[in-house]
């Protein structure tokens, strides 16, 4: 009888090995199909589930690097320029002339993309005055948390440029955009062309792009567009019966005048005088 030269697996290790297997699977492919399900309200939370179980792995074995820069369509790429000594001397990060081996070139690369995704526009100052149902009090302590988080980093980068021996240190955020491909095939631009390199400014945040729409105030007339009222063509406004006031015959015969009226409504009460009962 011939002896078979291993041992079937028992059922309970065929198990085992099924869920390594599909668990590895997982940290695999869950990464880039986060990348995928990320929308302007964040992570899909079926994704984000998933993703939260295989996430120390993937981390580990480095499976969940590079999705965003390495797609298909990357989009644009993010620089820094820093100035010093009121703006003589200019040094552009990354760059390929200054920053060698490659790895010093890509170490400052995602220095720079960091930067740039950290980066929280200032709140107006008014902000604190429109905590309601359109913002609330943990969504402005979110965003000021944001900015105070940005301010840091860029005052760190600030701080190790200076103790380089530079003096008067700005940094300045750049994008560097993908041609159009118009252009590209048309005129034959350049990758690097001065035209791709845009400077980013740091500007307050607006209402409008806080709140999605601008708070509404009533509007005020014009000089020259007032309207004068006559006195003449005015309305009379009836007095109730209850606060009409009992006094001499000419006052009562005069009570349904417009002249009456007016003062009656315009004139107010001197203390110590109480309208009489009208029964």
């Amino acid at each position: 009888m011939i002896q078979p030269d291993s041992l079937p697996l028992s059922r309970r290790n065929r198990f085992l090995i099924s869920v390594l297997l599909i668990g590895m699977l997982l940290t695999i492919a869950l990464p880039p199909l986060a990348f995928q399900a990320r929308g302007a309200r964040g992570l899909s939370p079926s994704v984000g589930t998933l993703l939260a179980m295989v996430s120390p792995v993937a981390q580990m074995f480095y499976l969940d690097r590079g999705y965003a820069f390495f797609a298909p369509d990357p989009g644009p790429s993010h620089l820094i320029r820093a100035s010093s000594d009121g703006g003589k001397t200019t040094q552009l990060f990354p760059d390929l002339e200054d920053q060698w081996p490659r790895l010093s070139y890509h170490r400052h690369f995602m220095l720079a993309e960091f930067l740039n995704d950290s980066y929280q526009p200032a709140l107006p100052l008014e902000v604190s005055q429109l905590i309601g149902p359109e913002l609330s009090p943990e969504e402005l302590q979110t965003l000021r948390m944001g900015r105070q988080r940005y301010e840091r980093i860029a005052d760190s980068m600030v701080r190790h440029l200076q103790s380089t021996g530079k003096s008067d240190v700005s940094i300045q955020r750049i994008e560097h955009q993908m041609p159009d491909f118009v252009l590209f095939s048309q005129e034959n631009l350049s990758l690097i062309d001065e035209r791709s390199y845009i400077e980013l400014p740091d500007l307050p945040i607006t209402l409008e792009s806080l709140l999605g729409s601008v708070p509404e105030s009533l509007p005020q007339p014009e000089a020259g567009d007032e309207v004068v009222l006559d006195p003449e063509d005015s309305e009379s406004v009836p007095v109730p019966a209850g606060e009409r006031k009992k006094g001499s015959g000419n006052q009562s015969e005069d009570a349904g005048s417009p002249a009456a009226e007016n003062q009656t409504l315009d004139e107010p009460e001197q203390p110590g005088t109480a309208p009489e009962d009208a029964s």
